[in-house]
């Protein structure tokens, strides 16, 4: 892990478009370390946004980038920084403390 006084994380002009539909439109902010939430009607693009961030799907134009590199080319480098809790927590509902 690295030192967390100097990490960034830059998100630039950052668009997701499902045919027509525009998920998240010129998104553009700078994270550095803390605790974040997102809040906003459904539909608003909260879990495509986190989806992009975590590597999961890809945006359709911007960049993401950690430390001034971007994300898609760091890979397990960039995730091992990330804290992320899904919201679907009942995925794993069936298993027992032991299992």
């Amino acid at each position: 892990m690295q030192d967390q006084s100097n990490l960034c994380l830059e998100i630039k002009e950052l668009n997701k478009f499902y045919g027509t539909n525009h998920a998240l439109t010129d998104f553009r902010y700078i994270f550095t370390p803390g605790v974040y939430g997102l809040l906003g009607e459904n539909g608003a693009g909260k879990s495509t946004f986190m989806s992009m961030i975590t590597d999961n799907l890809k945006p359709t134009s911007g960049s993401i980038l950690f430390n001034g590199k971007n994300i898609c080319k760091l890979g397990r480098d960039y995730r091992k920084n990330l804290g992320y809790v899904p919201q679907q927590q009942q995925v794993f509902g069936g298993f027992t403390l032991r299992r």
